[in-house]
């Protein structure tokens, strides 16, 4: 068993092989947290301490990941869940029953059930740790495009804020980042199913106030804060990273 010293933290990002998480892995090792990455393929290159194959949407599968992180290393003092998908249709009204059901079990479900594990392992150890699930400015208002991907996201707002309140009195916070549109696959695969890319890039970047896209460092240094042991007291918080998009036409 590999465990870390004293001073460091034990990481677990899901995701970690995606343009949010693989940042988020960058980040959290640039400060000296010993990371393990989870997700469905490792990425090629990534330099990271250690890596699991996980489906979220498998319950076993998930408690067993958290178990052998915790075997190997000790224990577990940050969760960053970045894994998600946003979907295939984009106009609810041809969206299919089952794809409704797909997205909410792989963004919501998989999100309640490896907070849920990552939880019961911090109470049980005592590790006064942070947990921080990824949602998305989408979660925040109406919009005619994406339903399964935007409902998904709204109900991790509400995991986040009940794991909060559950686990305030363990000294473990819980929050979330909301990104609006970053420069990562996911947008790219938007644009895409838009017909056309470009286009639909700039007139998205052009509702934000910043006029123009997050890049994947933005995003994870706003979860690097919300992580550092200095900012536990920080719990409950819903965090936009999104070039002010609230303020303009758009989210």
């Amino acid at each position: 068993m590999t465990t870390a010293d004293d001073q460091q933290q034990v990481a677990l990002v899901t995701g970690s092989s995606g343009g949010i998480g693989a940042a988020v892995v960058e980040s959290l090792r640039a400060r000296g947290d010993l990371v393990i990455g989870a997700d469905q393929a490792p990425l090629d290159g990534q330099e990271i301490d250690g890596f699991h194959a996980l489906d979220v949407t498998d319950e076993q599968g998930t408690a067993d990941v958290v178990r052998q992180v915790v075997q190997q290393h000790g224990r577990i003092d940050v969760l960053v869940h970045a894994a998600g998908v946003l979907g295939g249709t984009p106009d609810p009204l041809v969206t299919s029953t089952e794809e409704f059901e797909r997205i909410m079990r792989i963004n919501a479900s998989g999100t309640f059930t490896i907070t849920r594990e990552v939880a019961n392992t911090m109470r049980a150890a005592g590790t006064k740790g942070s947990i921080l699930l990824l949602s998305s400015v989408a979660a925040k208002e109406a919009r005619v495009d994406y339903l399964p991907y935007n409902a998904s996201k709204i109900a991790v707002l509400h995991i986040m804020w009940s794991m909060a309140k559950i686990l305030g009195p363990d000294g473990i916070s819980v929050n979330a980042v909301n990104p609006g549109p970053v420069n990562t696959p996911l947008w790219s695969q938007l644009a895409d199913q838009s017909g056309s890319a470009q286009a639909a890039r700039d007139a998205r970047a052009a509702q934000l106030p910043m006029r123009r896209f997050a890049e994947p460092h933005e995003v994870s240094s706003a979860i690097a804060f919300l992580t550092d042991p200095a900012n536990r007291y920080i719990s409950g918080v819903s965090l936009d990273v999104a070039g002010g998009a609230h303020l303009g036409m758009g989210s």
